[in-house]
């Protein structure tokens, strides 16, 4: 049971994931309540393999819902990834890295889906912006990859 005491381990890495996450999914949510009045009033969350938009929901939902996923996932993937780091070092950054990369992935995918419904006449005509899509995605790739390089476990000073 050894492998799973926190004891005498620097928490930063495992409190740092976590916020940083909570920072972003609370600046994604901020901006889209700043911007709600350009925003439908419901907004296309499902689509067709046509792309035609077939499920909605409120802002509210939408913030609440992907912020939440994006820090549980976050949180279990990390926190498993860093309470198993005495099994394996190597193992442990790449956990690390993926709970980085599918938190802010979750985050792109919300930023998304706010961003391509601004100013949308009709949210059934509205189709996510593939650009800011890839562009998102790719950036939490980098900071995937960032956490799995610089992930180190150090013991409390």
């Amino acid at each position: 049971m050894a492998k799973w005491d926190l004891r005498g381990y620097d928490r930063s890495w495992g409190w740092g994931t976590v916020a940083g996450t909570a920072l972003v999914s609370a600046g994604i949510s901020l901006w889209s309540v700043m911007s709600a009045e350009r925003l439908p009033e419901e907004l296309a969350t499902q689509w067709n393999e046509q792309n035609i938009a077939g499920g909605f929901e409120p802002l509210f939902g939408i913030n609440l819902l992907l912020s939440a996923t994006a820090i549980v996932l976050c949180a279990l993937i990390c926190g498993l990834a860093i309470t198993r780091r005495a099994a394996s070092a190597l193992l442990a950054g790449v956990g690390v890295g993926l709970g980085v990369f599918f938190a802010l992935g979750v985050n792109a995918m919300h930023l998304t889906l706010i961003a391509s419904q601004l100013d949308a006449p009709d949210p059934t005509r509205v189709t996510m912006n593939p650009a800011l899509m890839a562009s998102t995605l790719g950036l939490a790739a980098l900071a995937g990859l960032f956490a799995f390089i610089f992930y180190r476990p150090q013991h409390a000073a």
